[in-house]
């Protein structure tokens, strides 16, 4: 599994700060220059700023495009390969488990396609099985940041396809599988923390206009809309779940043949 930490080509105190720790780790890795602000929506599909007001009350800033666009390159890079990736953002603080639960979603990321390796605690989530003192938990509300998380080519790809537009924060993207369509686990306990340097953020200054009546209505349409889209999704992975433990037959995204388990 190939490490990919990305970080702002001129963010040398970030970097020799994750390098430092990636290192003593003795795991390989590399940077990926993230896309910065200036020139972002160069490297977007899209930008729906009407579409992203009503998601989150407010426009994007330009670093919050290029924090997207950055993950989004780094999806479609994994998915042209064969390799999963585990992708870090530069902030990160690795816990002094992290390798032995590198070795843990290293081994586990084929079967579950998506595991976050963060915090927050997943709060509503299903144990799936345990490995030493980690749990893998599905999401059944994916927590918001998108720190550290393992995916293979297959998830990436679906990832690239779904998220094509950009219409909201990529971490509130990755929290809606009900729209990417791929189950989200998460490691528990996490191997990776935000840092301090979380405080000294690149997204900018985020603005939150003034609601309008129809503003406040339609986005309190778009939550109901989404927890709704939540809980028929959790179902519908419940009633695999129990499928699993019946037949044991897993399928790991919401629309792949079914597959059999294997370690």
């Amino acid at each position: 599994m190939k490490i990919v930490v990305i970080s702002l080509k001129g963010s040398e105190r970030r970097r020799a700060n994750i390098r430092k720790q990636l290192s003593d780790t003795g795991l390989p890795f590399e940077f990926f220059d993230a896309v910065s602000g200036h020139d972002a929506l160069d490297h977007v599909h899209h930008y729906d700023d009407d579409e992203f007001i009503r998601n989150c009350g407010r426009s994007a800033t330009a670093n919050e495009i290029g924090c997207y666009a950055s993950h989004l390159a780094v999806w479609a890079q994994c998915a042209k390969g064969t390799e999963p990736f585990l992708i870090l953002e530069d902030d990160a603080r690795l816990d002094p488990a992290f390798v032995h639960g590198f070795g843990v979603v290293e081994r586990r990321v084929a079967r579950f396609e998506l595991v976050r390796v963060c915090g927050p605690y997943p709060g509503r989530s299903s144990r799936l099985e345990r490995s030493g003192p980690f749990e893998l938990r599905r999401c059944q509300r994916v927590p918001l940041l998108a720190l550290a998380y393992a995916l293979t080519p297959s998830a990436a790809a679906r990832l690239v396809t779904a998220g094509s537009i950009v219409d909201e924060p990529v971490d509130k993207f990755m929290q809606r599988f009900w729209r990417h369509k791929q189950q989200v686990v998460a490691l528990h306990p996490p191997i990776t923390h935000a840092s301090t340097l979380e405080c000294e953020s690149d997204i900018g200054h985020r603005v939150r206009p003034d609601y309008t009546v129809g503003l406040w209505l339609t986005r309190l349409g778009r939550k109901c809309r989404n927890s709704l889209q939540r809980e028929v999704c959790n179902c519908r992975l419940m009633l695999r779940d129990r499928l699993v433990r019946h037949t044991g037959v897993n399928s790991a995204a919401f629309q792949n043949p079914a597959r059999t388990r294997s370690e």
